[in-house]
């Protein structure tokens, strides 16, 4: 299951992305902060990077294609030796956009389905203990607003909920993406 909805998500994207030029509505840039919280425990992913893009099917309606990426790494020295760690969570999938019409700002509303992809490793004094990583399928709601700067190119924050569904009791990330958005063909 997890082969498909990777499949899926990825062939969304891709279509959004290479169909770009002609016709795309908009395209976003940002920065993203992510918390992950997996029953008690939870941490923040204070590094990361949003990009999506949107294609009308309707006067407020569009398919958006989201791809992101977070990291978090940690190192110390314990008793004189070195220890590291990092993850990384990749995530894209494939949705709608709701678009709102409002007075010098566009509300919106995203809901996706696709797959977050975890990578991690740990090494102690130079040496790899530790090399994981898994797919595993998310669906994400969230929304927020775009506002204009000047002709096709608008501020945007948003924030969203996202469900990945880990082989454990599940993971819930929150995110805040801050950045730019350039439209075309408008």
């Amino acid at each position: 299951m997890n082969k498909f909805v990777r499949t899926l998500a990825c062939l969304s994207v891709v279509a959004l992305v290479s169909a770009l030029p002609a016709s795309a509505q908009n395209v976003s840039f940002g920065y993203q902060f992510q918390h992950l919280s997996n029953g008690d425990d939870g941490f923040n992913m204070p590094v990361g990077l949003n990009i999506d893009a949107a294609l009308p099917v309707g006067s407020r309606l569009s398919i958006v294609g989201q791809v992101d990426w977070s990291r978090k790494s940690e190192s110390e020295t314990l008793a004189g030796t070195s220890v590291e760690a990092s993850l990384s969570a990749t995530t894209y999938g494939g949705g709608v956009r709701w678009t709102g019409r409002a007075p010098s700002v566009a509300p919106y509303i995203d809901v996706l389905f696709g797959a977050t992809h975890f990578s991690g490793n740990g090494n102690i004094a130079g040496v790899e203990v530790l090399n994981e990583s898994s797919t595993d399928a998310m669906f994400q709601v969230g929304g927020g607003v775009a506002v204009p700067l000047g002709g096709a190119t608008s501020v945007i924050g948003q924030f969203d909920y996202r469900r990945i569904f880990t082989e454990d009791e599940g993971t819930n990330s929150i995110r805040f993406v801050a950045g730019i958005r350039f439209g075309f063909g408008h």
